[in-house]
């Protein structure tokens, strides 16, 4: 019963469709009809004023006068009809009473052609039969032209014309002669194919325009569209560099004070502030994700890595998150090496993850597992959360949307969450899974592509946190606070670092050292229009080396030149010291061209 009722519904719209589809080319029909009267009246006029001097010649001056006045009064008729009817023109209001009326009088205008024509008829003289038949002929042709525009006048013309003429003179002649009268029947069925023909091309041409102006306003909805969305681009792009330089700092002076704190109470007040920091941090940066992922700014750079590094990443990661809330979490230890963007796959499962802890309740579970898949692994997250129902689940990858609020205490966020994990899921051409129960939890992952080659083990760390040789970062940073909060956190991570404040800086410092920089981290928009992307090619010609390199933007956009340069990595602000300490390690990994 339900399937048949859907049926009915689906019936009843198509025919909503139809007839709406309908309605718009009659409309234009009764525009093209109206806007015609004019010529086609004069055309008339000319046809009436040719068949009366042929009367003329035949001597009948008093017919030839009454059907002149027959003829111009049904021509009046039809103009003053046109102008009075619809004056203001043709519109969805009228165009139906004016089709109809306009059928009417192509009836009454065919009687009286056909009339004139059977009543000046004279089987005796073959001139007067003649000019009886262009009589008919004359009006009805003009419905048969690929340019007619409403087929049941014609009809309405030809039925009223053709019809009696025709049965007049199969009544009225003998011998051979009668063949003509069957001959007009043969015309009448032929006019209707033809009207019938006339109207289809009529339709299509009122599709084709109807069509065209759609397409018109569909591209000025485009244009607006477009304004809005470079309008919100650069919105973000103004404010998104200005807000994350203050967040930056904050965060690597955070990372940097934490390791000089050895009070219980003191750390626990870092933690706290930590939190307001990170909850900032993370609604900006979805914001700006977002805006980057639909400017296609995000470039994936696909490469095998261990699947094992990133998932002990995140265990670290949320084990504080998750014990805060009494949420027993589970991540599954694999060795299983993958290819994909390390990076942005571990953004995928840590928004996850984040989602999955966020809706669970307290008590509950969330477990990361892994599992061999037809096509690769399948790396899902699961939780004893609420769940969502068959009809929420499209809406939870939109932006914005929130169906529910989380247990209370939760972070309340922007709901990009999911939107982010969906894009970033289409950008590495992965299959992302979701299955959901209500009031039993939620399934959600990813099917990467395993590695077809092993990767190489990173080298052993110097000590928890820090980078293995004392590596030298060339830093350039126009902004003073977060120049010093990540100079603090790079010394303390056992980097020596160059710090500078412009691309010439940074080449007077290099023409210094006694060494070659072993990474870069160059941001993007330096002071007085300065390009990173510039400065970090003008540092690598100095040394002739592509040293790896970071560039740490606030911008939105994509970096064409990007994609042409080897070893580079870009960090969107603002950055969690995580994220670059991870970044670092991958980075000082990469042999030098």
């Amino acid at each position: 019963m339900r399937e048949t009722g859907r049926e009915s519904e689906a019936a009843a719209a198509a025919l909503w469709e139809a007839n709406a589809g309908l309605d718009e080319v009659h409309l234009g029909q009764a525009r093209l009809l109206r806007a015609g009267t004019s010529q086609s009246c004069l055309i008339i006029s000319g046809v009436t004023l040719y068949l009366s001097a042929l009367i003329a010649l035949t001597g009948d001056l008093q017919f030839a006068a009454i059907w002149l006045a027959a003829t111009g009064a049904m021509i009046a008729v039809v103009y003053a009809y046109a102008r009075l009817m619809a004056p203001e023109g043709i519109n969805p209001e009228n165009y139906r009473r004016y089709l109809t009326g306009h059928t009417v009088i192509s009836g009454v205008t065919g009687l009286v052609w056909g009339g004139l024509a059977s009543a000046f008829f004279d089987p005796s003289s073959v001139l007067n039969m003649f000019i009886a038949v262009n009589m008919v002929f004359s009006i009805t042709v003009g419905g048969m032209m690929p340019s007619a525009e409403y087929r049941p006048t014609f009809i309405s013309l030809a039925t009223a014309a053709l019809l009696p003429f025709s049965a007049y003179w199969l009544l009225t002649v003998e011998g051979p002669l009668r063949l003509i009268g069957i001959g007009l029947l043969i015309y009448y069925a032929f006019g209707l194919l033809v009207s019938a023909r006339a109207e289809v091309q009529t339709i299509a041409s009122l599709a084709a325009e109807r069509t065209r102006h759609l397409t018109q306003q569909l591209q000025e909805q485009n244009r607006i569209i477009e304004r809005a969305s470079a309008s919100k681009s650069r919105f973000l792009a103004a404010t998104s560099h200005d807000m994350s330089q203050p967040l930056q700092a904050q965060g690597f002076f955070i990372g940097a004070i934490r390791r000089t704190l050895d009070q219980p109470e003191q750390i626990e007040l870092l933690d706290k502030i930590e939190a307001a920091w990170r909850s900032q941090q993370q609604l900006l940066q979805a914001l700006v994700e977002t805006a980057r992922l639909d400017s296609g700014a995000i470039i994936a750079r696909i490469r095998p890595f261990s699947l094992e590094a990133v998932l002990n990443d995140l265990r670290a990661e949320f084990a504080d998150m998750a014990h805060t809330k009494s949420i027993e979490l589970i991540i599954a230890r694999t060795a299983v090496d993958v290819n994909s963007d390390a990076l942005l796959v571990t953004r995928i499962l840590r928004n996850l993850l984040s989602n999955a802890i966020k809706f669970t309740p307290p008590g509950g579970q969330v477990e990361l597992r892994c599992a061999m898949a037809e096509d690769g692994l399948l790396v899902e997250v699961s939780d004893d959360g609420p769940g969502v129902t068959e009809a929420e689940r499209e809406r939870i990858f939109e932006e914005y949307v929130q169906l529910q609020p989380g247990p209370a205490g939760s972070e309340r966020g922007l709901g990009l969450g999911l939107t982010i994990v969906r894009q970033l899921a289409r950008k590495l051409d992965l299959e992302l899974r979701f299955a959901s129960t209500p009031g039993e939890g939620t399934r959600a992952g990813i099917v990467l592509p395993l590695a077809t080659a092993p990767v190489a083990s990173r080298p052993g760390q110097a000590r928890p946190g820090g980078l293995a040789g004392s590596p030298l970062v060339m830093l350039v940073e126009d902004e003073p606070a977060v120049r010093e909060g990540l100079t603090i956190l790079l010394t303390d991570w056992g980097c020596r670092v160059l710090a500078a404040g412009s691309g010439a800086e940074a080449l007077e410092l290099l023409s210094w050292a006694d060494a070659e920089p072993d990474l870069l981290i160059v941001d993007k928009r330096l002071a007085g229009g300065e390009d990173g992307l510039e400065t970090v090619q003008a540092l690598r010609t100095e040394v002739v080396a592509d040293i790896p390199a970071v560039l740490l933007t606030g911008d939105i956009y994509q970096f064409e030149a990007v994609t042409g340069m080897e070893q580079i990595t870009v960090l969107p602000k603002p950055a969690d010291p995580a994220q670059l300490h991870a970044i670092l390690l991958e980075a000082l990994e990469q042999p030098q061209s």
